[in-house]
């Protein structure tokens, strides 16, 4: 999920910037026959980019920090582990690199648009709330759990693995699969999952899991 929110931010991150160096900088823009300094409707443009961010961005944190609250009640679940130190590691420098280069775009737009800081004060906005994500999350609260009905995973991606109509679920070295009836397969990285812990986590599923009709095998 956040992989794809981020694929689309940056997709209309693109046309944002070029809009803002457009009308910033005053460039002629040829074939409309005007400059950008005169170019019609540039505020509800702005409005529009931000509008579009803020829908994006605040469907992503309100999933996230859902997976963050039901996967720390800790009592709904059969197992339930903090995420490897690995990914711990990594969840930092990615949410602080994605903090980072949307305030850098904020701070642009402050500096090159003049009155438009619609979609900056939208991108700081939720930069912050990006960083402020991470420091609660980081004291052990993203988590994997296991409970009757599904496996949940959340960090900065949330997973629902649900385990109705399941078949097969493959802890591989890269990738824990999880497929269904209908050639259907949902997966998240194995190293959500502490190395120590893989045997307790297939363990976990086992339990919850019918094992006359699911198969639990290893890849790796």
């Amino acid at each position: 999920m956040n992989s794809f929110t981020n694929s689309l931010l940056i997709f209309f991150t693109i046309p944002l910037l070029c809009l803002t160096v457009y009308i910033g900088l005053d460039v002629p823009i040829d074939f409309l026959h005007t400059t950008g300094s005169e170019l019609p409707y540039q505020g509800y443009m702005f409005l529009g980019f931000a509008l579009l961010f803020f829908v994006l961005l605040i469907w992503r944190s309100i999933r996230r920090w859902m997976g963050l609250l039901i996967v720390n009640k800790q009592s709904r679940f059969q197992w339930n582990k903090v995420v490897s130190k690995g990914r711990s590691q990594r969840i930092v420098v990615y949410t602080l690199l994605e903090s980072g280069i949307m305030s850098a775009v904020a701070y642009a737009m402050f500096r090159v648009t003049g009155e438009h800081h619609y979609p900056g004060i939208v991108l700081f906005g939720f930069s912050i709330e990006g960083l402020f994500f991470l420091v609660i999350g980081i004291r052990n609260k993203f988590r994997v759990g296991i409970s009757s009905k599904a496996v949940i995973v959340s960090d900065r991606e949330v997973t629902i693995v649900y385990l109705s109509g399941l078949r097969q679920v493959t802890i591989g070295k890269e990738s824990v699969y999880f497929d269904y009836i209908k050639d259907l397969q949902l997966s998240f990285p194995t190293d959500c999952i502490a190395p120590e812990e893989l045997d307790s986590f297939r363990s976990g599923i086992r339990e919850v899991v019918d094992n006359d009709r699911v198969l639990i095998r290893n890849s790796y």
